[in-house]
């Protein structure tokens, strides 16, 4: 089915924690006037070792806080992501990322006995855009076009940057609604996609198409194919326009 859309790391921090801080204040200043007849430059050495044993005793907790997962990429507690499957610029998952996710899950997916859909965008003439407003605003626009596509792939899903300004959302789906449900999101993916995108006072208006297909969870990579085979019928009927290629669920 083709039709128009209507329109329209976490960084890590270092926590310091010092216990009984009024206590410590306390202890030095009990020491400061202890050292107030002592020679300055001395009194000084007793002060500072006095501060420095305080801290000691009343104990430093230092708490690092882990990166939160790159949006749109699905991580297991304690798991390490490897750097071959996260694309740089966005934090999505790259192709490779996509493929592993496939294979990792697939299995899952079907145990609940749910479908998938796929859902293949990409922008209008990027190429243009990229030399009219030179790369570091292009990549700006990427980065925003990337966390738009993020929310289309759910608690369960993944999303990933597949190609320069392509990208891809995955989905479950109970089977009964998938071609339904495939649809809705594809239409609201492609309204999504052509917003402009705000920097400052500048406006960037973008545009693009979405591609959509449901599939079997075992057959991933052939759902892909088809979602991005429909990106060219979507193209056909003008721009910002979405395909879907119910095919079987």
């Amino acid at each position: 089915m083709s039709t128009q859309g209507s329109g329209n790391s976490g960084q890590s921090r270092t926590i310091l924690i010092v216990a009984s801080v009024g206590s410590a204040s306390a202890l030095i200043g009990a020491v400061g006037a202890m050292a107030a007849g002592i020679p300055g430059a001395l009194a000084g050495v007793v002060i500072a070792g006095a501060a420095l044993a305080a801290l000691v005793r009343l104990g430093v907790l230092v708490l690092k806080a882990t990166a939160r997962p790159a949006p749109g990429v699905t991580v297991a507690r304690n798991e390490q992501i490897p750097s071959d499957r996260v694309d740089e610029l966005t934090g999505l998952a790259n192709a490779n990322g996509l493929s592993a996710w496939l294979a990792e899950k697939a299995g899952m997916i079907a145990q609940e006995g749910k479908s998938i859909i796929v859902m293949s965008a990409d922008l209008d003439n990027f190429e243009e855009l990229e030399k009219r407003y030179g790369k570091e605003i292009s990549d700006t626009v990427l980065i925003e076009v990337a966390k738009r596509v993020a929310t289309f792939a759910g608690s369960d899903g993944i999303a990933a940057r597949t190609g320069d300004d392509d990208f891809a959302a995955i989905a479950t789906v109970v089977p009964a609604r998938a071609l339904e449900v495939t649809e809705e999101r594809a239409g609201q993916l492609v309204e999504t996609l052509c917003r402009p995108v705000e920097l400052g006072s500048q406006t960037i208006w973008i545009g693009g198409a979405v591609g959509a297909a449901v599939g079997k969870p075992s057959e991933g990579a052939d759902t892909l194919k088809r979602a991005r085979a429909a990106i060219v019928e979507a193209r056909r009927q003008g721009r910002g326009r979405f395909h879907v290629d119910a095919g079987s669920r």
